[in-house]
């Protein structure tokens, strides 16, 4: 199974337009939520949250990983949105994963200003031995897109998710439903026994039931051991 190295930002000071969060919290859970579904389909992951892009770049190097995917969010002006690729070169593994993932993502997110460009000056681009692809999901800096990132990570990070997927032929598993609610067993019936009274003749019993039975009710007898 192919090996993805997963490097969200751990950009703290940049701010979202909605919600009390930012860019290095939002794209934690982004992250989280691909890796799971990526372990979900077999595929070997590890997920990097060092302070720096030189210590990820060291790990996913060691990892030997097949595919390097920094997460980030994006910000510009406050007007522009929607999701942004940008790989080493326009051939190679690179530029497959970019196009696999924009194709699950791009569809999701709010924005029309969306592309996917060589830039081999991002550092985590140029840098890793392995091909990136890396992500801006959204634009962070106006509420329509802040809040959608919100909303939807986890969403974000299964449609990051498939689009590796796609790219390297593997299965995706989807998540198992949650079970339906059991519907709650009605507590267990308590009978009540009514004695209507108590007879040292059998045949005074005897006309008691009758009494009882032309009234309605059941009526039996048992006698004392």
């Amino acid at each position: 199974m192919p090996k993805v190295y997963l490097s969200p930002s751990n950009q703290t000071e940049n701010r979202y337009a909605y919600g009390s969060t930012n860019e290095a919290e939002q794209c934690g859970r982004i992250a989280d939520a691909c890796r799971i579904a990526l372990e979900r389909s077999g595929v070997m992951v590890k997920l990097g949250h060092m302070p720096s892009m030189q210590e990820k770049v060291r790990a996913s190097d060691a990892f030997g990983a097949e595919l390097h995917v920094p997460i980030h969010t994006n910000a510009f002006n406050g007007s522009v949105m929607g999701t942004r690729m940008f790989c080493y070169n326009g051939a190679g593994r690179g530029m497959a994963a970019c196009k696999a993932i924009f194709a699950r993502v791009a569809p999701l997110s709010p924005g029309t200003s969306e592309s996917i460009q060589v830039n081999p000056k991002l550092y985590e681009v140029r840098v890793p031995k392995a091909p990136t692809a890396y992500i801006e999901c959204e634009f962070h800096d106006t509420v329509e897109g802040a809040r959608w990132i919100v909303e939807n990570a986890a969403a974000i990070g299964e449609a990051i998710a498939r689009g590796i997927c796609d790219c390297f032929g593997v299965t995706f598993v989807e998540s198992e439903p949650p079970k339906p609610a059991q519907p709650e067993q009605p507590a267990e019936q308590k009978l009540y026994r009514v004695q209507v009274g108590a007879f040292a003749s059998r045949a005074n019993a005897e006309k008691m039931v009758q009494r009882l039975k032309a009234a309605g009710f059941d009526a039996f007898i048992r006698q004392d051991v």
